[in-house]
Parts: structure tokens; C-alpha cells; sequence
């Protein structure tokens, strides 16, 4: 395996994207949705709609952009400049993306479906973006309807037994059986309610013991 797969938590982090080609743009708009702090840096940007919570920077690039940045994007259409810039982020302390350049990254960007909070993320290490795209079609047909609802109410019920069961071991061994398929069943059949009377009697059980 080539790359370590994580998710990361992007809030209030700054995220730098260099260029505002349609690659940047994206990956600004991407960023944004992650509740990254975003400077997308560029002497013209043509964005087609709103650009609502991204710094933009109408300027030519220059090292100083980076300053406290956790994440760049190199996005630009000049190839000598992407790989400055990524010399210029690791310098700063911060991981880069060079786009179309695997062998510059430090980190890659898979290919994600799901539903809220349900991300599956499908890496190729940068090899084939299109197989990759291709195995996200198919998972985006095989996800269960409404998984997004269903991974809500499941960490709002794990909140509440943090209150009601002391012992990690046991919570963590209720919320397994909490994550299957006759729960999610009882979910889409009957509502919110079948799959908290179900942790209540698990909960009960636990007690009993």
C-alpha cells in the first residue's frame, strides 16, 4: 500500500489553493464545505458562481501566501511554478498537492461518494484517477438509502449512552450491535424510535449481567 488512507478535520485550518483554473476552483470549493479556512491565490480568477468563504488573492503567487498554511494546492498550468510552490509548502511546514504530478504529492485526493457524514473515499495512489471514478459509480449505486440519517442518530444514541454506561468496553460492544443490518432495518421500516427502544433493551441486557 503506497499511501495511508485518513480523514482529516479541516476546521479553521488554513488550506492554500494556487491557481484558479478549474482544478482550483473545485478543490476551493471542496475545502470550503470541509470548513477549511480557504486562500485561493491567482492573478485572475473567473469563478462562475459565488466564492463564499474563500480569501481570494488577485496577485502573482510569491512564498509568503503560505504562511500558516496546513494544506496547498499547486493548481497552476505551469509546471516549473507547481513543483516551487510545493518546495516553497514544505518549507512552511505543510503538506501539498500537486496537481497532474503524483510524484510531488504528499498526499492524494480519492475519489468520494456517501451521504452526509458517510464518506467512502476510493484511492488509486494517484495512479488511475479514472478507475477510480469508476469504482465510485458503482458504490455510489450499492449505498443504503438514507445511511447519512441513519450514522446521525446512531452518534446522537452513543452520546446519551456515554451517560448511562460508564464502562467503554461494554458501550463500545452495544454500538456494534447497534450498527448492523436488522437495526438499520428496523430504521427505514419503523423510524428513529425502533432503533432507540433496541438500545434500550441492550442497554437493559448489559445490566441484567
Amino acid at each position: 500500500m503506497r499511501a495511508f488512507p485518513v480523514m482529516l478535520d479541516l476546521r479553521g485550518k488554513l488550506a492554500v489553493v494556487v491557481g484558479a483554473g478549474p482544478v482550483g476552483l473545485r478543490k476551493a470549493k471542496s475545502l470550503v464545505k470541509a470548513d477549511a479556512r480557504v486562500r485561493l491565490v491567482a492573478e485572475r480568477v473567473k469563478a462562475s458562481g459565488p466564492m463564499d468563504g474563500v480569501e481570494v488573492l488577485k496577485q502573482p503567487y510569491g512564498a509568503g501566501v503560505l504562511e500558516e498554511a496546513f494544506l496547498v494546492f499547486a493548481c497552476t498550468d505551469d509546471a516549473a511554478l507547481n513543483s516551487r510552490i510545493a518546495e516553497d509548502a514544505r518549507r512552511a511546514g505543510a503538506l501539498v498537492n500537486v496537481a497532474d504530478t503524483p510524484d510531488e504529492c504528499d498526499f492524494y485526493l480519492p475519489a468520494t461518494t456517501g451521504d452526509g457524514d458517510v464518506i467512502v473515499a476510493i484511492g488509486t495512489g494517484g495512479a488511475s484517477p479514472g478507475l477510480a471514478a469508476w469504482l465510485k459509480r458503482r458504490l455510489t449505486a450499492e449505498l443504503p438509502d438514507r445511511i447519512g440519517e441513519f450514522a446521525v442518530l446512531l452518534n446522537e444514541l452513543r452520546g446519551g449512552l456515554k451517560t448511562q454506561l460508564p464502562d467503554v468496553s461494554a458501550r463500545m460492544a452495544i454500538m456494534r450491535d447497534m450498527a448492523d443490518d436488522e437495526t438499520y432495518g428496523r430504521f427505514v421500516q419503523a423510524g428513529p424510535q425502533a432503533v432507540r427502544e433496541k438500545l434500550q433493551a441492550l442497554l437493559s441486557a448489559q445490566r441484567d449481567r
